[in-house]
């Protein structure tokens, strides 16, 4: 069991901190995955409001503006989004961020071949992308007491992808492969790129790779 004198999670709260903490307490790897259910914009810690939303549409449809742990760009989760949700152990203490991306990451593209993606591919730094496009964006917070990893993803399963150019700018810093496309040019859903499987069934598959491999 974790110490609980140990502020894993310094701070205030942030978005999927509930499931970090349970994660955390148990036993590793912890893999947990949702479909959300409402339409939220989540940012990492150095995100600049007026540079990356549209702040104005966001209150004008209600729409939460959530602070997440880890880097990466602003997303708009919605309904047919996957969210992804790992806690792991480090493989020592060198291994880096790159590392657990290309463990966490590795495993959920041998499930999307599964579920017939088979041309799913890491991009970028912690992007994985079917035919050149994003399907799904990750985050990731590091802790040192514990040596755990805390990973975080959205999976664009068959989301409203109109819902970015809506919400979000274009963004401040951008991947080479994203080549200045707009959202909707630079994203695509699983269900555009042949998904054979109901979003359960993916969930299943996922969390069974991850499992597996994260334990090895």
């Amino acid at each position: 069991m974790t110490d609980s004198s140990i502020n894993i999670l310094p701070g205030r709260k942030r978005k999927n901190d509930d499931i970090f903490s349970r994660g955390a307490a148990g036993d590793k790897p912890f893999v947990y995955l949702y479909e959300q259910q409402q339409v939220e914009v989540v940012h990492g810690p150095s995100f600049v409001a007026e540079k990356e939303v549209f702040a104005d549409r966001c209150e004008a449809d209600g729409v939460p503006i959530t602070e997440r742990r880890g880097g990466g760009g602003t997303v708009v989760l919605s309904p047919g989004t996957l969210v992804i949700v790992a806690v792991g152990e480090k493989r020592g203490e060198r291994e880096g961020a790159q590392g657990v991306f290309r463990r966490v990451n590795g495993a959920i593209i041998a499930a999307l071949r599964r579920a017939g993606i088979d041309d799913a591919v890491e991009a970028g730094i912690s992007d994985i992308a079917v035919g050149g496009r994003k399907a799904l964006g990750s985050s990731l917070y590091m802790g040192s007491r514990p040596p755990f990893f805390y990973y975080q993803a959205s999976l664009m399963v068959s989301n409203d992808l109109g819902l970015m150019d809506k919400y979000l700018r274009h963004p401040p810093r951008e991947p080479e492969y994203r080549g200045g496309r707009g959202h909707g040019e630079f994203c695509t859903t699983l269900a555009e790129c042949g998904l054979t499987v109901g979003t359960g069934e993916l969930a299943g598959l996922i969390e069974a790779e991850l499992t597996d491999r994260l334990g090895a």
